[in-house]
């Protein structure tokens, strides 16, 4: 097992023996690969408090929407991550606005009349949930939806984040805060930091080169 130090910008320990780039990539957002798997890796967040802003968004949901008669399917939107995209509608266009409505017209009529004449691919946010005009009237629409998919995990005792990237979560781009990173851009390292209690106090350590 390779020798453990610990890391000048992270844990306040002097550590001359490694080159200031390699301590540089511990002490942003960075990722480890081992056996296939992907980690990244968030440092200098406060101990037991969750990454303030991380997110990061997760593939697209496949869903089929089920159309009303005047021809528009809907889906109650998550809290925390909505989405931030849908395909098979117009999302550049999205717009904000009421429920979307479907009465059925006066008798001896067999129509109906919406209260939104919005063309087929139109979405509306009302706020909790979102409308897409699918067709002309009853029928069903695929869409694949992604959600912002915001990270709540804690940062541990040494105040750093892991996460595992996945199918579900591919980490492809990723935000915390006001910062948009990608997996492609951050640094890789070869080995990866720890977290280990010494004494009362948390302390974190970098591989040795």
């Amino acid at each position: 097992m390779k020798r453990i130090l610990s890391v000048l910008a992270l844990a306040g320990v002097v550590v001359s023996s490694i080159a200031p780039a390699v301590l540089a990539n511990f002490a942003v957002p960075h990722k480890w690969i081992d056996a296939g798997k992907t980690y990244v890796y968030v440092p200098v967040q406060t101990p037991a408090v969750a990454v303030t802003g991380f997110a990061a968004p997760k593939a697209a949901a496949q869903r089929v929407l089920t159309l009303n008669n005047c021809g528009w399917g809907s889906f109650t939107k998550s809290a925390t991550s909505p989405p931030t995209l849908i395909t098979g509608a117009n999302w550049a266009g999205v717009t904000t606005g009421p429920a979307v409505t479907c009465v059925k017209d006066a008798a001896p009529a067999t129509t109906y009349t919406s209260n939104n004449a919005g063309v087929v691919g139109t979405i509306v946010d009302d706020g909790t949930k979102i409308w897409i005009k699918g067709g002309t009237g009853i029928g069903s629409l695929p869409i694949g939806v992604v959600t912002s998919g915001i990270i709540t995990t804690k940062a541990n005792a040494c105040g750093f984040v892991r996460v595992t990237v996945s199918d579900s979560r591919p980490m492809t781009a990723f935000q915390i805060g006001a910062t948009n990173l990608t997996l492609a851009g951050i640094p890789t390292v070869t080995a990866p930091m720890i977290c280990r209690k010494v004494g009362t106090t948390s302390q974190t350590y970098i591989p040795a080169p």
